[in-house]
């Protein structure tokens, strides 16, 4: 009996010295997979910031694929006629900057970064797969954009300013690159984001004077500071969003042309907090948070909204004035005061990055 007693002591002694050692392995090996992804951004397990739907694929379940163009380049008329030399050096350039961006190539991803689009290289190498980049020009613009133009407009005629664009609309001048002007300044203004990332490698070779063109190549953060300057001349070229360029084109009576197409589709719907919204149909009684009204995010969501058979305004509210761009609503998602938020890639990136980081 003594001796039992004796092996009972001696193997309870040994439990309390190893268990206290065991108990701190099972909490190291927990901890490990939180500190590969501490924000969830990767996989998704932590993060409650997070892609709700992918409103491109939602729309082209309905209308077809590439049915959806978002971004493009317009051109002021009385310009476009005076120098179609240079417009044709400038689309060169264009569309050579476009290819080096898609690439993906590590020079491009620092090109963004220089350029002033995207914050770090990381964000720019995540978030450039999903821009969905092109370069469509000359007479391959009218049957992409005509397609577009008359989906929206089934939807809303003010969308594109109650009218479908006529043949003048496009820039179809071809001129001879070779004889542009090489000392005219060319004022170029772009919306910062998807819509000038294929300008990127322009920017930055004005940047390090590696340019052999006058291009001055500016970046705003909202359409309304570029509609009035390309309508009254002040920029020769403007990067914008589709439907606004249509409308701009029926209010000023053609005193700009579409001069190329530089989106596909790139709209997300994100959600930063709990529940699960799984559909179109989810969005029942909730507020969407949209980048400013009367631009694409706001007709296409509201088309969206529309086709699951719900009512804007009684069955979904669109917020179109909380925020007036996507980088003011894109601050107000990260900070949880915009908990569904429609944003365009590569603000989507960011967005998600910055709030996983942050919870």
């Amino acid at each position: 009996m003594k001796h039992t007693a004796t092996k009972l002591i001696t193997l309870l002694l040994a439990l309390c010295m190893v268990l206290p050692f065991a108990l701190i392995g099972c909490a190291k090996q927990e901890e490990t997979p939180n500190n590969t992804d501490p924000a969830g951004i990767e996989s998704g397990t932590n993060a409650s910031a997070k892609v709700a739907l992918d409103l491109t694929a939602e729309w082209e379940t309905i209308n077809g694929k590439n049915t959806l163009v978002q971004g493009c380049l317009v051109i002021n008329t009385a310009f476009a006629a005076a120098h179609p030399n240079e417009v044709a050096k400038f689309l060169q350039d264009y569309s050579a900057s476009v290819t080096t961006v898609k690439s993906g190539s590590e020079d491009a991803i620092n090109m963004i970064v220089n350029a002033g689009i995207l914050p770090k290289a990381a964000i720019a190498k995540k978030a450039l797969p999903n821009c969905n980049l092109c370069y469509i020009a000359g007479s391959d613009m009218k049957p992409v954009m005509n397609t577009f133009c008359n989906k929206i407009f089934s939807y809303d005629a003010t969308s594109i300013g109650g009218a479908l664009p006529t043949d003048g609309f496009y820039y179809t001048v071809a001129g001879d690159a070779t004889k542009a002007d090489k000392n005219l300044e060319m004022k170029i203004y772009a919306l910062n984001g998807t819509t000038a990332l294929g300008m990127a490698q322009m920017i930055d070779n004005e940047k390090n004077n590696k340019s052999d063109m006058n291009y001055n190549i500016s970046l705003h953060t909202a359409a309304d500071a570029i509609t009035g300057a390309i309508v009254s001349g002040e920029c020769a070229i403007a990067a914008l969003p589709t439907n606004v360029a249509v409308k701009l084109f029926n209010k000023s009576q053609g005193k700009l042309q579409l001069l190329a197409l530089n989106t596909l589709g790139v709209l997300y719907l994100l959600q930063n907090g709990e529940g699960t919204i799984a559909s179109l149909a989810d969005l029942k009684g909730k507020t969407i948070y949209l980048p400013g009204a009367g631009s694409n995010p706001e007709y296409i969501t509201a088309a969206l909204v529309q086709s699951a058979g719900l009512k804007v305004g009684e069955d979904v509210t669109l917020d179109t004035t909380s925020y007036n761009s996507p980088d003011a609503l894109q601050a107000a998602f990260v900070a949880g005061q915009a908990p569904l938020a429609v944003l365009p890639e590569p603000k989507v990136t960011v967005a998600l990055t910055s709030a996983n980081a942050a919870q």
